[in-house]
């Protein structure tokens, strides 16, 4: 099998199965209590979280673990927001944890306001400033597409936001970046950074949400008080474990030229099926996550078709691909005769040559069974 859905979700690595099986059968101890087991448990969370925040660039106090990227957005938007005053900002092109979320706010009376997107489905500084005003309280703005792997410049839209609302809190949804660009949040500029562990490795079931020591954020679960009691519950200790280890693992095998050349490889292959079109081709990209559409076909059949020859492909945001339509590639002006036939690959640090050759024509194949009226 070739599975070219890393975007979707990744293989856990050996080495954070090993972490996890080690954790749960010999170190599973509460880390709260104070004999040595909870001592030793809690000292595993304690590496982790350096391990993340080295690669941050930023405090190891400063990273707070959760179950889940979905759970560090929706805690950004909704415990963010400094006193619940001021407007919210988010991009038109979020995740639908994000998105969904911001509608939820919508509805209940916050004034929350959504950035368009250019063709190649970035949020430029010139887009932020036109829906910003003094007043804005909060800016979510992805760091990464999870459709198309474009990059939008951090740098240039935290410097826009401050200009515009010295007060107002930044965030980035970083789940499709972690580890793949450069994720200083001190260069970047950002005031929370959300991160998933499934995308690099690491198993579902642990994320975290990096909060600037300058920030005070109200907590989003109350109890024990666990990470410094902003998210109280026990900690996944396993999971936490896996997600240092991963993020190790991830960043020594992490080839930024070994991946270009990965991708002008697909792009190129891709363009030599007839009436495929890569979309935001030109954009910049992390190089991991390529979209393309096949004009004159079904992206769910090709999908169906491919993995039966063993090639998994995916099909948009795996979180949003039961829904109709696409919400990102329709905010990006590409029509629904483009969207139909809309797949994305995402590639890994392990991404072979002889693996893309071999993916690409697998789907020519399919792609050319469906235009020529044999399926469907």
């Amino acid at each position: 099998m070739i599975y070219f859905d890393n975007a979707a979700t990744t293989r856990v690595y050996d080495e954070a199965i090993k972490t996890m099986d080690k954790v749960c059968g010999e170190e599973y101890f509460n880390p709260s209590s104070t004999y040595p087991g909870g001592i030793a448990a809690k000292k595993i969370i304690t590496e982790a979280r350096a391990s993340v925040a080295f690669a941050l660039n930023c405090s190891p106090n400063a990273i707070y673990f959760t179950s889940c990227a979905t759970e560090a957005n929706n805690w950004a938007l909704t415990c963010g927001l400094k006193n619940k005053k001021g407007n919210i900002v988010v991009g038109s092109g979020e995740h639908a944890c994000v998105y969904e979320c911001a509608k939820a706010l919508k509805s209940s009376g916050v004034d929350v306001r959504f950035v368009p997107l250019d063709s190649n489905g970035i949020v430029t500084p010139e887009a932020l400033y036109s829906v910003m005003d003094e007043n804005t309280g909060l800016v979510s703005i992805m760091h990464v597409s999870n459709e198309t792997g474009v990059i939008n410049d951090l740098p240039a839209l935290t410097a826009t936001a401050k200009t515009i609302s010295p007060r107002c809190v930044f965030h980035s949804d970083g789940v499709q970046a972690y580890l793949k660009i450069d994720n200083d949040v001190l260069k970047n500029g950002v005031d929370l950074y959300s991160l998933s562990g499934h995308k690099i490795g690491a198993p579902k079931g642990v994320g975290a949400l990096y909060i600037s020591p300058k920030l005070n954020i109200r907590p989003f679960i109350y109890g024990g008080g666990q990470e410094s009691g902003l998210r109280s519950g026990t900690e996944n200790v396993a999971g936490i474990a896996a997600l240092g280890v991963a993020t190790r693992i991830y960043r020594e095998r992490h080839d930024n030229a070994r991946i270009v050349k990965n991708r002008t490889l697909l792009i190129n292959e891709l363009k030599n099926i007839p009436s495929v079109k890569i979309i935001a081709e030109n954009a910049p990209n992390t190089g991991m996550i390529t979209s393309f559409t096949a004009l004159g076909t079904k992206a769910e059949i090709v999908q169906t078709l491919c993995a039966a020859d063993g090639v998994i492909i995916g099909r948009g945001s795996a979180c949003s691909s039961k829904l109709s339509g696409n919400r990102v590639l329709s905010a990006m002006g590409i029509s629904q005769k483009e969207i139909d036939g809309a797949l994305r690959i995402g590639l890994s640090p392990e991404t072979t040559p002889e693996e893309i050759i071999r993916a690409v024509e697998v789907i020519r194949t399919n792609v050319e069974k469906l235009r020529g009226g044999r399926i469907g």
